[in-house]
């Protein structure tokens, strides 16, 4: 009875640490899948704490992708980030935007999620 549920509890385990890996990140295929008027949001770390911010796609032209940054940053209340500044506009390569799958730099930078 015990190995029983023992073995209950492990396997519980280890589903939880493999669901935990993919928590706060985006796939190669939804960056690919990029398109105007989506809102990407970025977390970073800045001071011994982790930062968010987003960027709003204003456009798809080739290889660029055009987006209205945030006018803000925020450690929490996420919807500080949402106001984007509309009067900038700012341009990444396709190529450049795939690597924010994974963290980046000093800084750890990566894309968390894709709002649609």
């Amino acid at each position: 009875m015990f190995f029983q549920k023992f073995g209950v509890f492990v396997i519980a385990v280890v589903l939880v640490a493999i669901s935990a890996c993919g928590i706060n990140s985006v796939t190669k295929a939804q960056l690919e899948a990029v398109k105007p008027g989506d809102v990407l949001t970025y977390r970073f770390q800045k001071d011994g704490k982790s930062w968010f911010y987003s960027d709003k796609v204003s456009r798809i032209e080739g290889d660029k992708v055009y987006y209205n940054p945030s006018r803000k940053e925020a450690t929490s209340g996420l919807s500080d980030i949402k106001d984007f500044d509309t009067s900038r506009e700012g341009s990444i390569s396709k190529a450049d935007l795939l690597k924010y799958e994974t963290e980046q730099g000093d800084d750890k930078k990566v894309i968390i999620w894709i709002n649609h």
